[in-house]
């Protein structure tokens, strides 16, 4: 149980600032909440994402935790788009920052992915070219959860 901890926290990020957004707005305080959630939240998970296979967590294990982790993040990246549908040009000077934000969400389950993809590799499930692939994958945006979601349900057909 442990181990998921770190996990859990990062499906619960997105939504915890999301959530002071609406309560609060914008301002200064939604960004100092967005910068405490990518210091002890997200940056921590990238790095454990990688310390989990030495923990004897197995490329399933991992592609299933990466798998989830995008599958959580869907509706935030839906709420996204409808707010630049619904505002529009208004939301020129936001774009930096929603791209950011949405990096900030696709790196840390990026890397839940990418590390079963090389222990999946080191296991010999995957071969050199279907390792190169998914990895690239990972950072483009939709392709990651098509990455994922194969990656995932072929190892657990293995």
């Amino acid at each position: 149980m442990m181990k998921r901890i770190p996990m859990l926290l990062m499906m619960a990020a997105p939504y915890i600032f999301i959530g002071t957004c609406i309560q609060k707005g914008l301002g200064s305080e939604a960004f100092t909440v967005w910068k405490i959630l990518c210091v002890l939240i997200y940056l921590p998970n990238m790095i454990y994402a990688f310390i989990l296979p030495k923990l004897y967590c197995g490329g399933r294990q991992l592609l299933f935790w990466g798998m989830i982790l995008k599958l959580f993040n869907i509706p935030v990246y839906v709420l996204v788009i409808l707010i630049v549908l619904m505002l529009h040009i208004l939301i020129l000077p936001l774009i930096p920052f929603l791209v950011l934000f949405d990096y900030m969400l696709l790196l840390p389950s990026s890397m839940y992915g990418i590390s079963g993809i090389v222990v999946s590799r080191a296991e010999g499930r995957m071969s050199k070219k279907e390792t190169a692939v998914h990895i690239i994958m990972q950072f483009m945006f939709c392709l990651d959860v098509v990455s994922a979601v194969s990656c995932y349900f072929k190892m657990r057909k293995n």
